[in-house]
């Protein structure tokens, strides 16, 4: 009887140790569609922006979707990616009257299943707690569908 349940253990341990994981978490080559969320802590609604990424050889080129005036309209640079955190970096030359911080530049968490990939802004933390700054907080992330 005790060796049919230590059968039974490690059949049941070793079934568990063979399960695949269900996020690959890479940057797989591709073109994406999606939106831009940002959030606002103190706001109750997100804000979203449609939004295609085109992701090849370590280069991506985004081009924005419906509202052509939206800055950033497009982008365009490289990226590489470690241990789940890519390094986007932007090519582009931006006049400074919008919220740069929705330029696909700089450290992002990835999250992918080889179909679906979330990339969201790794920001610094604030430390300076003077009142003359904003306590709200903003979060930027991609939500994108591969398409081929």
């Amino acid at each position: 009887m005790n060796v049919q349940i230590c059968i039974f253990l490690f059949a049941l341990i070793l079934s568990l140790g063979c399960k695949k994981p269900t996020n690959v978490d890479v940057l797989l080559d591709g073109n994406y569609t999606g939106v831009l969320v940002i959030t606002n802590s103190v706001k109750s609604v997100p804000v979203t922006h449609p939004i295609s990424i085109s992701l090849k050889d370590g280069k991506f080129s985004i081009t924005s979707g419906a509202d052509a005036s939206l800055k950033p309209s497009g982008g365009k640079g490289t990226y590489n990616f470690k241990n789940r955190i890519g390094y986007f970096t932007d090519e582009g030359a931006w006049t400074a009257d919008f919220d740069w911080n929705m330029i696909l530049n700089g450290e992002y968490d990835i999250r992918s299943s080889g179909v679906d990939l979330t990339l969201k802004r790794r920001l610094k933390p604030q430390t300076d707690f003077s009142p003359a700054n904003s306590y709200a907080t903003l979060e930027y992330e991609y939500i994108l569908k591969r398409i081929d």
